[in-house]
């Protein structure tokens, strides 16, 4: 997995979930996802949900024309802790 994932473009009115997946990362591991924390640029709101090795983030706000950076921190059962971050674009039609 890398560490940054991409660019994504909602509007200012949607609230959307983005996956983040960690299987590619946890295939050669022996620990588990434990905690996870996410968080972003000022002006949207974020919060976030885990189902096995996958982050799954919701973000809504932002305004238009602005550019957020999300990060998702995984700490893993023996300690190590993982990131990864993608941008989303505020872009209303």
């Amino acid at each position: 997995m890398a560490g940054f994932l991409g660019r994504f473009t909602q509007q200012s009115a949607e609230v959307l979930d983005y996956d983040v997946d960690f299987t590619e990362w946890f295939s050669n591991r022996t620990d588990a996802p434990a905690t996870f924390v996410v968080t972003a640029d000022a002006g949207v709101t974020v919060s976030g949900s885990r189902g096995g090795n996958v982050v799954r983030v919701t973000i809504s706000g932002g305004t238009n024309g602005q550019r957020y950076k999300v990060t998702v921190r995984l700490t893993t059962t023996a300690g190590f802790v993982k990131e990864a971050d993608f941008q989303v674009r505020i872009k209303d039609v």
